[in-house]
């Protein structure tokens, strides 16, 4: 096995062929990890950072990805990071799951480019990485002075059997409010608004006009309750506007619309990937908060999601009640973070050392 280092964006692009397999069968399989994601976020935020993306090689054919870079050492630490750290959910080295010795090598060539960077920064590690372990060791062994530190619960649902079972277990109180608040929108004006019906609408690729209308409903909610939106962030705005249409042209997003006449009152916006619905963004107009028209759309987006075969919804990082009402099972995301960045992030979790480190499991029921 043999390890090579691709520092710009023509070698990056060079991997497209081999990048979403290899994310398929690895142990960082999730959204984040795909090359429209992660390409994509590179050009919008690498400028004046350093890529440091590692590929293992067996037989001059790619086998294991270590998708990082290095803050720019001016307005910004000399810190390893994750591609896309900022904005993806999950990261992690994209490794085979029966393969520790690709990660092994990874980590090794990581070590061997120790003069490149000065510290870590490894935001959003699922707990549940077998890569975990392999990391304290290599960090270890490197004399790498670096802590874990818990940064979010991410809560999911198994999608078992079928949608009206499921939705029958969800509570009388939450099946009745939808009911009750649609019922209420469709006796305004025998079922009209404005002279116009409510109607859901399944969309699985966007353009410009769509993400128009996403950061002007951002905007008006923010304007009411300052609710943040990346929609209204740069670059993250011009970041979206590309992956986005292209996730949809390869079948990687799901968005749900409510929508009266051409206007856009809510929606969930949602990546697919192999078989799991990531529910990433919802919004809606806050002139219509009292409907509940958020929790509307993502009813019909997660039965949807159902009908469609999917096995899992996954609602990303974040504790935001509502989540909890569709599942007491969470995952729990760690950082690895040079006893610098972990005082600036926060309270440091400082345990003996690394093989010491306790985390929280994979799956609760709290």
């Amino acid at each position: 096995m043999e390890t090579r280092l691709i520092r710009d964006s023509t070698g990056f692009a060079s991997l497209e062929p081999f990048w979403n397999r290899l994310v398929a069968g690895s142990v960082a399989n999730t959204c984040d990890s795909t090359f429209e994601w992660l390409f994509t976020w590179w050009k919008y935020f690498g400028a004046d950072r350093r890529l440091l993306l590692i590929a293992a090689y067996e037989d001059s054919v790619p086998v294991g990805l270590a998708p990082l870079y290095v803050g720019n050492g001016t307005t910004e630490p000399r810190d390893l990071h994750f591609l896309g750290q900022g904005l993806s959910d999950y990261a992690g080295l994209i490794t085979p799951r029966d393969r520790p010795d690709v990660t092994e090598a990874l980590v090794s060539a990581l070590l061997d480019l120790r003069s490149s960077w000065d510290g870590l920064d490894l935001e959003e590690v699922p707990a549940q990485s077998p890569n975990k372990a392999l990391l304290d060791r290599a960090i270890k062994a490197g004399s790498v002075s670096a802590v874990w530190q818990t940064t979010v619960q991410c809560p999911y649902l198994p999608i078992e059997g079928g949608w009206e079972a499921f939705y029958a277990t969800m509570g009388k109180g939450f099946r009745h409010e939808v009911r009750n608040k649609l019922n209420r929108w469709n006796s305004r004006s025998d079922g009209r608004i404005e002279g116009l019906e409510l109607r859901y609408v399944d969309r699985r690729e966007v353009d410009s006009v769509f993400v128009d209308e996403v950061v002007a409903l951002s905007g008006e909610r923010r304007s009411v309750d300052g609710h943040r939106s990346p929609f209204l962030n740069h670059p993250d705005q011009e970041f979206l506007r590309e992956v986005l249409p292209l996730m949809g042209q390869r079948n990687q997003l799901r968005v749900g619309e409510l929508r009266s006449g051409n206007a856009l009152l809510a929606f969930m916006l949602a990546y697919h990937w192999q078989g799991v619905v990531y529910m990433w963004n919802t919004q809606y107009d806050p002139t219509y908060a009292e409907y509940s028209l958020g929790r509307m759309v993502l009813v019909s987006l997660a039965e949807q999601s159902f009908h469609e075969g999917c096995h899992e919804l996954d609602f990303m990082r974040g504790e935001e009640p509502y989540k909890f009402q569709w599942t007491t099972l969470h995952r729990t995301n760690l950082a690895l973070r040079s006893e610098r960045s972990a005082q600036l992030a926060g309270d440091m979790q400082a345990p003996p050392g690394p093989e010491a480190v306790q985390v929280v499991q994979d799956e609760t029921s709290s």
